[in-house]
């Protein structure tokens, strides 16, 4: 009998149009340091291949034991790119190919990989157009700039997820089920209020809200009246027992 398949649990959700990329990924580790303050679990990171968040993640983390891992989808989607430039004739096993090379990566041999691609280029130079080669040198270029978060076989050991299907999934149920449409409109600041109001919604989080939002609402309006009642009735007694005494 196989084991029931781990699904995530206490997810939150966060989307945003307006605010900096630093802020929502500094709002994503605040929210993590307070379910793990005293970082006894490992933090692991999966992104796809956007240089510029990963130097973003690595600044906002700084200090902190994590792992970055490349999405494998993209991987996969590179993978298919080189394939395709190769097979202009419509004559190779593409998916065999792409099948191969991706075992190999999955092994932690994106180095073999690699050489492999550029092996093809040398060997072949004067049969592969310029396009070609472009294609394959793009390949080569992304698996080199991301090969530091390319060790599966090191991260499926320790059990650590690959891809970034949940997040993906999210995002469509997030964001795209609730912003497009046949005939909505958005303004920016009204496209946030809604996305923050959603992300409060598909992280269960919405009774809560609505809770707290009462209670600061209500000392915000309140507590300056009840303050004021209070000082009031305590500087009337307070010149009673003057008088008195």
């Amino acid at each position: 009998m196989q084991p029931a398949p781990v699904k995530a649990q206490n997810i939150r959700r966060m989307a945003s149009l307006e605010r900096p990329k630093e802020d929502v990924v500094k709002e994503i580790v605040k929210d993590a340091g307070n379910r793990d303050p005293h970082k006894n679990r490992h933090w692991v990171v999966v992104m796809d291949g956007a240089l510029n968040l990963w130097t973003l993640v690595a600044v906002v983390l700084k200090g902190i034991d994590y792992t970055g891992i490349l999405d494998i989808i993209h991987v996969v989607e590179y993978l298919w790119d080189a394939a395709n430039a190769l097979d202009k004739d419509k004559s190779m096993d593409r998916h065999k190919w792409v099948y191969v090379r991706l075992l190999s990566i999955l092994d932690g041999n994106v180095g073999r990989v690699i050489g492999g691609l550029k092996q093809i280029i040398t060997k072949n130079k004067k049969k592969l157009t310029k396009n070609q080669i472009e294609e394959l040198e793009k390949v080569i270029t992304y698996f080199n700039n991301h090969k530091q978060w390319m060790q599966y076989d090191k991260y499926l050991e320790a059990g650590y997820p690959i891809g970034s299907g949940v997040v993906e999934s999210s995002c469509g149920h997030t964001v795209k089920s609730r912003m497009e449409g046949t005939g909505r409109r958005w303004s920016i600041k009204g496209a946030e209020s809604i996305l923050l109001l959603r992300s409060l919604y598909t992280s269960h989080d919405w009774d809560s809200y609505w809770r707290s939002h009462m209670i600061f609402q209500r000392e915000k309006l309140y507590k300056k009246i009840s303050t004021l009642s209070h000082n009031t009735a305590d500087d009337y007694e307070y010149e009673t027992a003057v008088a008195m005494a």
